[in-house]
């Protein structure tokens, strides 16, 4: 290739000709699988600006979005255009990779419609040919145990924690009891749970991880549950909770009490704050100078004002 060759001349070339009604439609005739040909609206078939190629993609690759209906559902056919000189192992990521930024931008667009299909067709004219990698997304992967077609191919794996049986999570020595406080959590009264839960594990308090999982379980059903009285689930149980636990309990609602004054104070002392900034714009006082001995920005004495 001569030197003085325009950057993107077979990128620019490829697009103009495409852009042709007729020209796109005998590519897709030639191109694409039959089930698709057979069953597109060739009249529906259009070219559109969209480009959904990020930057790390654009030096390599550049796409052509065509709009059309499918079987009477609106789709896409994206053609990706392959213009680098050297094939790459990782090809089929690369496309994957372009099809779901595409979708992601669909979704934005249209967040309350189902994803259109998008059929993508990889047009390359580089040095090595035939194409010499695989292009198949599961050979992008090292994985023996072929766990990606599995991942790729199959419905994803979801756990309902409202449809796990308590028998089989009481079998579970940490995530079961972890999983009935989530479970349960937003029981109009979660405190018999709470202490069958710190109850239902054999705890070792003198490892720091124990210490933390405790920790984190506590501020957990204290902070988003609804345990009505701290101190008489306490006193109550106190022959049930160990004493480290009982300790840790009053710790962690300690915190919240503490947590709970501090952000009332930082309420109080705002809402002091306002009243003050009000009185003087009542009195005409200048903004500047209430700006400036308030603390208040404009824009909240503007809010004020509005008030």
């Amino acid at each position: 290739m001569p030197n003085n060759t325009p950057p993107n001349i077979h990128d620019k070339f490829f697009r103009s000709t495409m852009a042709h009604h007729d020209v796109a439609v005998d590519f897709v005739k030639h191109h694409f699988p039959k089930k698709i040909v057979d069953a597109i609206n060739l009249d529906t078939l259009k070219l559109l600006p969209n480009s959904y190629i990020d930057t790390e993609l654009q030096q390599s690759i550049s796409d052509l979005v065509f709009s059309c209906e499918i079987a009477g559902v609106s789709a896409y056919l994206v053609l990706l255009v392959e213009h680098q000189s050297r094939a790459e192992k990782m090809l089929p990521f690369r496309v994957f990779h372009y099809v779901f930024s595409a979708l992601n931008e669909l979704r934005k667009a249209q967040p309350n419609k189902p994803l259109p299909p998008i059929y993508p067709l990889v047009f390359y004219h580089g040095r090595a040919t035939p194409y010499p990698y695989s292009l198949a997304l599961k050979d992008c992967f090292n994985d023996p145990l072929n766990i990606m077609f599995d991942v790729l191919s199959k419905d994803i794996l979801l756990i309902d924690v409202n449809q796990l049986s308590d028998e089989e999570l009481k079998k579970q020595h940490w995530i079961g009891p972890l999983s009935r406080a989530m479970k349960y959590i937003r029981k109009q009264d979660i405190t018999p749970l709470a202490l069958d839960i710190l109850t239902s594990i054999a705890w070792q308090l003198d490892k720091p991880e124990a210490q933390d999982i405790l920790n984190s379980l506590l501020k957990y059903l204290l902070r988003a549950g609804n345990i009505k009285n701290i101190n008489l689930f306490i006193k109550e149980h106190t022959e049930q909770l160990t004493r480290p636990v009982r300790s840790a309990i009053m710790t962690a609602a300690e915190q919240l009490e503490a947590m709970g004054m501090e952000k009332g104070l930082q309420k109080g002392i705002k809402q002091q704050t306002d009243e003050i900034a009000l009185k003087m714009l009542h009195e005409g006082t200048d903004l500047a100078f209430i700006t400036r001995i308030t603390g208040l920005s404009t824009e909240d004495l503007a809010r004020l004002q509005q008030k």
